[in-house]
């Protein structure tokens, strides 16, 4: 069921007000296939939607925290989505049909279709809270990762400051003579 629903009768050249709260239910049934969740608090979605001809223009505000997991350390990062959001809405009988050549302009990249008496706000929402997240979430910036036990550790020698096998050191002199040409 559709959270965040305008009915188009009730809107005019001037416009109408509409505030949502986005419930922690919500916000996890729409994650539910992602590898975010809710972080707890309700968030809110505020709009205001004025008639332009057969269009409707949806302008506002959506705010929600969500949590997803570190990239490095797999702990918590708090995202908080504070943004503005705009479409533009037109009827469904204006969409092009699918047998002409898809060619998408600048002016059709934040347009969407609604039919009947309702404008149904929930997929532009969800694509906007999606779009928000960092491809790799941290921590912090300065995160080292997950810390590996003592035990399984390599020796130091392995990894250490020791010297390096003889068996490369052809190699490390053609890197020194490749490292010298390059300077």
């Amino acid at each position: 069921m559709s959270a965040f629903v305008l009915q188009v009768q009730d809107l005019d050249e001037s416009g109408k007000e509409w505030s949502f709260a986005i419930g922690t239910a919500w916000l996890g049934s729409v994650l539910a296939e992602t590898e975010l969740r809710p972080a707890g608090h309700e968030g809110t979605l505020q709009v205001h939607a004025q008639r332009n001809g057969q269009d409707i223009l949806v302008q506002g505000q959506l705010t929600a925290d969500m949590l997803a997991s570190c990239a490095r350390c797999l702990g918590d990062v708090a995202i908080d989505v504070d943004l503005p959001v705009a479409a533009l809405f037109s009827p469904e009988h204006a969409r092009r049909s699918s047998s002409e050549e898809i060619e998408v302009r600048l002016d059709e990249m934040n347009r969407d279709y609604y039919g009947g008496t309702e404008i149904v706000l929930d997929p532009m929402v969800r694509e906007h809270l999606l779009l928000e997240v960092p491809m790799k979430p941290l921590c912090s910036e300065d995160c080292e990762g997950i810390a590996i036990p003592a035990h399984l550790r390599p020796p130091d020698e392995v990894f250490g400051a020791s010297a390096p096998d003889p068996r490369f050191a052809a190699l490390l002199k053609l890197k020194r003579e490749l490292i010298k040409k390059e300077e």
